[in-house]
């Protein structure tokens, strides 16, 4: 369509993860609309009062019925009925790190999530399938509070396969925390870690790794944030089996024939992140739809929304008409070297989504007692 178009964008801050919402309105923009772009700041994601708010000023004082969010887990319920009921089109995304029980669908809310919890459940299958019955966990105090662990415990639980043991890195490491951990996996003695970190525990595991050199005695499965320098440059100097389970990695961009990464280099300088990701598939969505639509009041875009489909990086972006969001395989990632002795992460091992997770736990009640933080993950 010819006319400029409002669209409301809702953004979280992190000083662990600085160009999140940089990277997220990259993105978007990437996507080249036609659109007059109002952005306001939600903090840390803890506050779903503050988000309605902003909506609120979006929709009354601006006229904004087509809003964009990056968003966190708390409370959300009450953020997707608000906008339900305020004929309010509203695509949000999260790095999925909660299990969204009784996150049942609302009328005009569509939801692009990266998965991390849904990349957990399918890796439990995947232990299963390969008949692993020896596995440990390894995470810190923050990561821990989130749903990666109830995810992969749920898939595992559903083979009747327990963890053999937890380990966690307390809030403040103690002087030997490198030998705890030794300890600790020695005494469990897995045939797989799966650990999650990010941010500076993220940092933090990486130093203990170097330390005592875990790696090279059993094999890891991780979670992208978990990712950093140097875990790469201990890898150069001695290879150990390392794995990545994600439904994309920035170090492996190119998942389809989508030329999203080399695009987002070209216009900026850097490589794509996973917040760069979500945002380019939203706009890349919202650019289909307003290429569809006759109009853009909310009930004209809600007719053809459900029917939209566009390429992205992780394959065909569309949303599930039953849950309102978007479904894609997930990867598994295994950290090798070339022949030049470039260290880089290659795809082996493609996870089938179809969908049942999340189609589960949106239809289950909330548990009655759920651990976690309240501010988005990543945003601290």
């Amino acid at each position: 369509m010819s006319i400029e178009t409002k669209i409301g964008l809702l953004i979280p801050q992190s000083k662990q993860y600085k160009k999140l919402d940089r990277d997220f309105i990259r993105g978007i923009k990437l996507n080249n609309l036609n659109a007059r772009y109002y952005v306001e700041s939600i903090g840390i994601g803890s506050d779903e009062q503050l988000i309605i708010d902003k909506i609120q000023k979006f929709y009354f004082q601006e006229g904004i019925n087509i809003i964009i969010g990056f968003f966190g887990h708390h409370n959300m319920s009450r953020v997707y009925e608000y906008a339900s009921d305020n004929d309010i089109l509203l695509i949000a995304s999260d790095i999925g790190a909660t299990v969204p029980y009784a996150m049942k669908k609302q009328k005009g809310v569509y939801i692009n999530s990266y998965g991390l919890t849904e990349s957990c459940f399918l890796l439990g299958n995947h232990f299963s399938a390969q008949q692993y019955d020896k596995i440990a966990s390894a995470t810190s105090y923050y990561d821990s509070g989130y749903g990666m662990l109830s995810a992969i415990e749920t898939s595992l639980s559903k083979n009747d396969i327990l963890f053999s043991g937890h380990y966690i890195t307390p809030f403040y490491p103690r002087e030997n925390e490198a030998e705890c951990m030794q300890l600790t996996l020695d005494h469990y003695k897995p045939e797989i870690v799966f650990a999650f970190y990010s941010g500076l525990y993220a940092e933090e595991n990486a130093a203990f790794i170097r330390d005592n050199k875990v790696t090279e005695q059993y094999t890891f499965y991780t979670t992208p944030f978990a990712i950093n320098d140097t875990i790469i440059s201990e890898y150069q100097s001695n290879a150990f089996p390392l794995y990545v389970v994600a439904s994309w990695f920035e170090n492996y961009a190119q998942t389809s024939d989508c030329t999203f990464n080399t695009e987002f280099k070209a216009q900026y300088d850097e490589p794509a992140t996973v917040f760069a990701l979500l945002g380019y598939e939203n706009g890349a969505l919202l650019a289909q739809l307003l290429e569809t639509a006759e109009a853009t009041d909310t009930r004209t875009l809600l007719r053809h929304i459900s029917t939209v489909k566009t390429e992205g990086p992780r394959g065909s972006i569309q949303f599930d008409p039953g849950t309102n969001r978007t479904k894609f395989d997930h990867h598994i990632y295994k950290l090798e070297r070339n022949s030049d002795d470039q260290v880089f992460f290659n795809r082996v091992t493609t996870l089938v989504n179809e969908g049942h997770f999340i189609d589960e736990v949106t239809e289950q009640d909330m548990p009655p007692k759920i651990g976690g933080w309240q501010n988005a993950y990543l945003c601290h």
